[in-house]
């Protein structure tokens, strides 16, 4: 509850800036993120294939077994956001959508059974950050920005496992609201257009949620690596 009244303060504050603020900026962007999803752990996998960290602990190989590396997943990302600067101060509200796009399936082995166990792990995210920060200016054509705020995020993650015993799968859809850091840079190419790059980080999980057999949480950590292109006006 704390969480979301800072956002509602966050949302007045940016509402409030637009009637003082000098500049203006809508961009689009596209990017990644190196590692959806966190561990991906949950309860079915503790219990049944001895794998308490996910992903991180669900690798095993076994002399004349057909395994194959379950890799840490990777995602694309789309967004847009609007962000109000007066002075060096910004305020910055925006969407991102997170989808794996490889890694997260593979094949291991049951300590319990010794047999081959097929692995797949799935996410898809959005996200709403509401940021601010300090926006410097350099050479008249140059900035740079560092700030933080908060995110509403809402998602779902889904596992599935499958071997001659056994044939699992669970799917869990929660939300969040997480932290964020967020640093970047932008350089105009004329009066209204600039071209810009960002790194973010998000940091936050859902509560726990229960499918059938199993439980997890659904993790939106991570970072958020993109270009931009945006324009520019002043009111």
């Amino acid at each position: 509850m704390k969480k979301i009244k800072y956002i509602i303060t966050m949302i007045i504050i940016c509402c409030t800036a637009i009637s003082y603020a000098a500049e203006i900026s809508v961009s689009s962007r596209l990017g990644y993120s190196p590692a959806v999803g966190g561990s991906m752990s949950s309860g079915w996998q503790t219990e049944n294939l001895d794998a308490p960290d996910g992903i991180n602990s669900i690798n095993r190989s076994q002399s004349g077994a057909g395994v194959s590396t379950v890799e840490v997943p990777t995602g694309a990302i789309a967004g847009a956001d609007l962000r109000i600067i007066k002075d060096f101060i910004y305020y910055r509200a925006g969407i991102e959508y997170v989808y794996m796009i490889s890694g997260g399936k593979g094949k291991t082995i049951d300590p319990a059974t010794s047999e081959i166990v097929e692995v797949k792990y799935n996410q898809w995210s959005f996200d709403v950050p509401l940021t601010a920060g300090v926006a410097l200016l350099f050479w008249g054509e140059s900035r740079i920005y560092l700030g933080g705020g908060f995110a509403f995020a809402y998602g779902t993650y889904s596992n599935s496992f499958k071997s001659a015993s056994f044939d699992h799968s669970a799917s869990f859809t929660g939300y969040a609201v997480p932290l964020v850091a967020e640093a970047g840079c932008e350089y105009m190419l004329n009066e209204s257009v600039s071209a810009g790059c960002d790194i973010k980080y998000i940091y936050g999980k859902s509560r726990v949620i229960e499918d059938g057999s199993d439980y997890a949480r659904v993790d939106f950590s991570g970072f958020h690596i993109s270009a931009s292109a945006a324009y520019h006006f002043n009111i």
